[in-house]
């Protein structure tokens, strides 16, 4: 550990603090910024390599402050925006998995998903958030 790296660890390390470091609103930008910089090398859409490089700087900017309230607003504001489509692709990855067992469908009355276990016949099934009863086949 006393070797180069190991120096250069511990000095990066103490050059780190007190700075942001890197979030969920980061590692979203760099993601962006490498499709960008991918589809920047079909012809005719070279620009996006510049937006790609902005939004790497952009995102070791944000790495890199020490204004942490600021840092700790913007990713805060990107986590609500962000929470219903990971929502959503948690549901639907939890559909693919129990595809076999278990039967979805949407409330009508409140727009609820429901389960209801596979080949059980007709039940009766009565929606935990607005109390609507139907009947649906599993």
């Amino acid at each position: 550990m006393n070797g180069f790296f190991g120096r250069m660890q511990m000095r990066l390390a103490g050059w780190m603090q007190g700075r942001h470091g890197t979030d969920g609103f980061s590692n979203f930008l760099v993601a962006v910024a490498f499709v960008l910089l991918i589809l920047s090398m079909v012809p005719g859409l070279d620009l996006l390599s510049w937006v790609s490089l902005a939004l790497l700087a952009y995102s070791l900017v944000r790495c890199c402050s020490k204004n942490l309230a600021a840092r700790e607003r913007e990713n805060a504001a990107y986590e609500r925006i962000a929470a219903k489509p990971k929502r959503q692709v948690g549901l639907l990855r939890k559909k693919w998995e129990n595809r076999k067992t278990t039967r979805y469908f949407t409330c009508k009355g409140c727009g609820q998903t429901l389960s209801v276990p596979r080949g059980k016949g007709t039940l009766r099934v009565v929606c935990p958030k607005c109390q609507t009863e139907t009947t649906k086949k599993s």
